[in-house]
């Protein structure tokens, strides 16, 4: 289990950053609190503190997910994260916003539950019974979701994260093939757009 080089904590669900701070001296491991800390004190920013590390929403169909909350300073803004950990190194819903140093963080944080909140109130995928076999299919021809890395495999082979749940680069052909022989437009967008 990694600790941060600097506190000695183990950090929570969002990891280490790893941090070179002079080019000849080696990387250190830091938890996203001392990170931040420095990052602020590097930046001359306020390292706001003063938010509620976890949130719990409920979505379209009454499921309550919770969210870590979570920050990283970057040089150009803050970003802002919600995570859903769903046990170990599983991720379902996340969601993010940028900052801009200027902005109020309150204001970053309210985007934040807003875009939660739009994410969770519609489901893109349709789970029914048809004749004793499952049948999974695409809800109103649209589907919104994130690419992750599937780390079942050695190449660099996706997974797909929608209505908070994975689905296997080939789980998802198959969900596709509901509409073989129709043309797809495929956008991908940036995760705090």
């Amino acid at each position: 289990m990694n600790r941060c080089q600097w506190c000695g904590r183990v950090p929570s669900g969002f990891g280490m950053v790893v941090l070179t701070i002079k080019e000849d001296e080696p990387s250190q491991s830091l938890c996203r609190d001392c990170y931040n800390e420095f990052a602020a004190n590097m930046l001359g920013i306020e390292d706001y503190k003063d938010f509620e590390k976890e949130a719990t929403f409920i979505d379209c169909d009454g499921i309550e997910h919770r969210f870590q909350i979570g920050k990283m300073i970057n040089p150009t803004g803050i970003c802002w994260e919600a995570v859903e950990f769903i046990g170990e190194n599983k991720i379902g819903y996340s969601f993010e916003v940028h900052q801009d140093f200027e902005e109020d963080s309150n204001d970053a944080l309210e985007r934040l539950y807003k875009k939660i909140k739009k994410g969770l109130s519609k489901k893109f995928i349709r789970k029914e019974v048809v004749q004793g076999q499952e049948l999974i299919s695409i809800k109103e021809n649209v589907v919104e979701g994130r690419i992750e890395w599937d780390d079942r495999y050695d190449d660099r082979t996706p997974k797909f994260i929608i209505d908070g749940q994975e689905y296997s680069l080939e789980e998802f052909g198959r969900i596709l093939m509901s509409c073989e022989g129709w043309n797809f437009r495929l956008e991908i967008i940036e995760p705090t757009e």
